[in-house]
């Protein structure tokens, strides 16, 4: 587990999307935080903060704590939302949770050993990786940053399914209680695909044949009018022989 982050905030009194915008302009980002027994509470973070804090291995995946005005309250990431061009962040919904309260969230599965998985490196297979998060639900105490999935003894056709999973203790997949249609598969090998690449055939372009056609018999009938030429040619001496 990482090291938790901690994060300082302020109360906020006034709502609105002008209110966002004056902050965000003084380099805040609006926040809410809700759930558990209390009320929904309004406040900001530093942009810069919660932008540095954001960057951590398993932000979205572990508790928070949030000190405002010396009072601290422990949150779990329900959405950041950010900026479609800029990535900054313009909002993020907070909501509590108690150490020893059922929690559901999605967290990300960690694939190991692909490089020295059974089915890619003996038979130049490739690993499909068919989910890349996992909706769970655990205390919140017990929250993992993610799932790990061991490849390495998989071989060509295998595949790891939902119900496989080695699941931290008190973690569950909720899917799974609704029945056997709901067990996926995680991980797959298969072979590597080969692209067969026939040799193009450069077809002759409309025309070119009728052209060399025509070329020849141009040749042709020229080599018949020099031959008709030279047997008028030899008529006209002979007829000239006789008379003289």
């Amino acid at each position: 587990m990482s090291e938790q982050v901690n994060l300082n905030a302020e109360n906020r009194e006034v709502e609105g999307k002008s209110s966002s915008r004056q902050l965000r302009r003084a380099g805040s980002v609006p926040a809410v935080i809700y759930g558990g027994k209390e009320e929904p509470l309004r406040i900001s973070i530093l942009e810069k903060d919660i932008a540095k804090a954001s960057e951590v291995p398993g932000f979205a995946t572990q508790i928070l704590n949030i000190s405002i005005s010396g009072k601290d309250q422990n949150v779990i990431v329900k959405e950041i939302q950010r900026h479609p061009a800029t990535q900054r962040v313009l909002h993020a919904d907070l909501m509590r949770v108690d150490p020893d309260t059922k929690i559901s969230i999605s967290v990300p599965i960690r694939f190991i050993n692909e490089d020295s998985c059974v089915g890619v490196k003996m038979h130049g297979g490739v690993v499909s990786h068919l989910i890349n998060d996992i909706d769970i639900t655990c205390l919140a105490s017990n929250l993992p940053e993610y799932l790990e999935v061991d490849v390495e003894d998989m071989d060509i056709g295998d595949s790891i399914f939902l119900s496989a999973l080695n699941l931290p203790e008190g973690v569950e997949i909720p899917s799974l209680a609704l029945g056997e249609d709901r067990d996926q598969a995680v991980v797959s090998v298969a072979e590597a695909k080969i692209l067969e690449i026939e040799p193009e055939v450069v077809e002759p372009e409309e025309g070119e044949e009728d052209e060399e056609g025509e070329e020849g018999e141009g040749t042709a009938e020229g080599a018949e009018g020099e031959t008709s030429s030279d047997d008028s040619g030899e008529g006209r001496r002979d007829s000239e022989e006789k008379s003289e």
